[in-house]
């Protein structure tokens, strides 16, 4: 049923217009016939040149209003009265280029009207389904056009007859007529509520069919003068249809529109009025709480400052921030980044006094700058600054002199050892020598055997400590350097080892040279590297019980040498690894039987091997002992 509601809105008229336009259209055609000449002619002509002016205008028109219309009901107007401007001016382009032939001039006329009861029915019929059913027939509109622009053309320029073309005008008008009978059957509503065009087409369509039926035989003018008068008047009707329905309509609702639009608009006009005082009222409190938040940060006793949340750009400083930063004016500061006076760094044990940096010049600050959480907004943040720089420069001096005092302490403690390592080696020496000489006498020489061996153990000690002091001191003032040589490493190694095999053998240790080439030659310092084989051998002695082993070992491989002093001893512990190689740092796993050393010894090893390209690691085993393994890589 809503359907057919939408149907009657969109098509219903005024009965009382309807009946003007009628009776308008027959008095015109009355006051025509005594005006013109030959009426049969020119008043269809004078109707054709009505068609065309108000098709015209009824296309400029609509061209502004189609955007507020549907576009198809739009397309299919365009087509229909684009069509009524071809028919109407197809007689006088004929009049034009042949102006003495009065039967093509009736010929077209008649054309015409046949053409133009087509039209209205197909537009009727195509309307009422589109608007009963839904059905949008495009294809079936272009078609029409393009067969009465067909039929007219072959009507004029070929022996196609009248009778002909009006035969299949009839064959297309006789269904769509039945269609929109039985559509508007179906439409009740329409039928109680007004006069439709629908209603009046079908009319006017029943009443040319009976003139055409009454005027068979006789009456040819009457008959052609209904006809044009039914024309004349349905096409008025429809054209102020259309104008009222499809310009006049669109503007009003658009005027309403603009109306709800501008009373909406003045409803919103004082809103805002009201929103801009409640927002001058807040502006005005924002600016008293500026300034009692400007006060307040200008006379606090600590340094403050106001950054921007997006870029991190100084917005304002109080005197305290100027006064520890050494600035003079805030314009000096204001607007640049923080980070080119702040560095903010970790805050860990090292610095546990605070957690950044201010730069002032070639000076700097240590401060404690904390972003206060409370004072945070969207746009800006506060950030307080404590100067904690007096703190931190007492406890960096603090530190220095605890630092120096444990130097001291450890530099006592190795100059003790010294000279303990060295007197008693020349003590034992000197002994042993004394000793000797009541052993010659008696021509004992197992016995002076014996106390060779221990002078030559102790001259053994003596040498090692004598070089480690030596290079120590080279190292401290950067004047070690080496003397590199190409040479086969394996032979200085094996009698680096096999020089030591006697020493070793005195502390009940058996000491093992192995490797798995004979020949690998590199970049290396003899003399450097007799004192690193002597020192980690040294080492290994002490960590080793009688009856161990110690093994030194030469391992080649595609682009480096290992060298591994590996021992099954006690082993050194897990903490001293990290040390080991630091200078006085001294194990506390080594056998009680043996001396402790001077602390030493692997430093001056590690820079040693450094100096040569190579690289030094230390280890414990997983069962007993410990590994110092020396690796130089191949072409360095």
């Amino acid at each position: 049923m809503e359907k057919y509601k939408r149907l009657s809105n969109d098509f219903v008229m005024s009965k009382s217009i309807i009946i003007y336009i009628y009776m308008i259209s027959i008095f015109l055609y009355f006051i025509l016939k005594f005006i013109v000449n030959d009426a049969s002619v020119h008043i269809p002509l004078i109707f054709r040149i009505y068609y065309i002016t108000l098709s015209i205008i009824l296309f400029v028109l609509l061209k502004q209003v189609r955007r507020f219309y549907k576009r198809y009901v739009s397309k299919i107007i365009i087509i229909f009265f684009s069509l009524m401007i071809f028919i109407s001016s197809f007689g006088f382009i004929m009049k034009i280029y042949d102006a003495n032939s009065l039967i093509e001039i009736k010929n077209y006329i008649n054309l015409s009207r046949e053409s133009i009861l087509l039209i209205e029915t197909f537009a009727s019929y195509v309307l009422t389904e589109y608007y009963l059913e839904r059905r949008k027939l495009k294809i079936e509109s272009y078609g029409i056009l393009i067969l009465i622009i067909t039929c007219t053309l072959l009507s004029y320029f070929s022996n196609l007859t009248i009778l002909f073309v009006k035969i299949i005008y009839t064959v297309i008008e006789i269904p769509a007529f039945i269609k929109i009978v039985m559509n508007l059957k179906k439409s009740n509503y329409l039928r109680e509520h007004g006069w439709s065009i629908i209603k009046v087409y079908i009319s006017s369509t029943v009443l040319i069919f009976l003139i055409n039926i009454y005027a068979f035989n006789n009456g040819q003018y009457i008959k052609d003068a209904l006809i044009e008068v039914i024309h004349f008047a349905n096409f008025t009707m429809l054209w102020n249809f259309i104008i009222s329905r499809l310009v006049k309509d669109p503007y009003k609702a658009l005027s309403r529109s603009l109306n709800d639009k501008n009373g909406e608009l003045d409803e919103l006009n004082h809103e805002i009025e009201l929103g801009n005082a409640k927002l001058e009222s807040s502006i005005n409190l924002l600016r008293s709480k500026e300034y009692l938040y400007s006060t307040l940060f200008r006379f606090m006793p600590h340094p403050i400052i106001i950054l921007n949340a997006d870029n991190d750009r100084i917005l304002f400083v109080n005197k305290q921030f100027l006064k520890i930063s050494g600035i003079s004016k805030k314009r000096e500061i204001i607007n640049k980044k923080i980070s080119n006076y702040i560095d903010f760094v970790n805050n860990n044990a090292e610095n546990k006094d605070y957690d950044a940096i201010l730069y002032i010049g070639n000076q700097k600050k240590f401060i404690k700058a904390e972003f206060l959480p409370y004072y945070e907004n969207v746009s800006w943040k506060l950030l307080l600054i404590k100067d904690r720089t007096s703190k931190v420069l007492v406890d960096e001096i603090r530190k220095e002199v605890e630092n120096k005092q444990i130097e001291e302490s450890i530099r006592r403690e190795f100059l003790s050892n010294i000279s303990h390592d060295l007197k008693t080696p020349i003590n034992v020496i000197y002994s042993a020598m004394q000793v000797e000489k009541i052993y010659v006498e008696k021509q004992d020489f197992d016995i002076l055997k014996k106390y060779n061996d221990i002078s030559k153990q102790n001259c053994i000690s003596l040498i090692k400590l004598t070089n480690n002091l030596i290079d120590n001191s080279k190292i401290n003032s950067h004047y070690l350097t080496p003397r590199l040589e190409n040479m086969n490493i394996v032979e200085v190694i094996e009698d680096n080892v096999m020089s030591l095999v006697e020493y070793v053998k005195l502390n009940n240790i058996d000491l093992i040279f192995d490797t798995n080439t004979e020949e690998c030659y590199l970049d290396i310092d003899r003399e450097f590297m007799y004192r690193i084989i002597l020192n980690l051998v040294s080492n290994a002695v002490k960590f080793t019980k009688d009856g161990g082993q110690i093994c030194v070992v030469v391992n080649e491989s595609d682009d480096k040498v290992n060298i591994s002093v590996k021992d099954n001893g006690i082993g050194i512990d897990e903490e001293f690894i990290y040390e080991a190689f630091n200078r006085y740092s001294i194990g506390g796993n080594c056998n009680p039987d043996r001396k402790s050393g001077t602390g030493i010894g692997l430093f001056v090893v590690k820079q040693l091997i450094e100096l040569q390209g190579g690289k030094i690691e230390i280890k414990r085993n997983n069962n007993l002992g410990t590994t110092v393994s020396i690796e130089f890589r191949k072409g360095i």
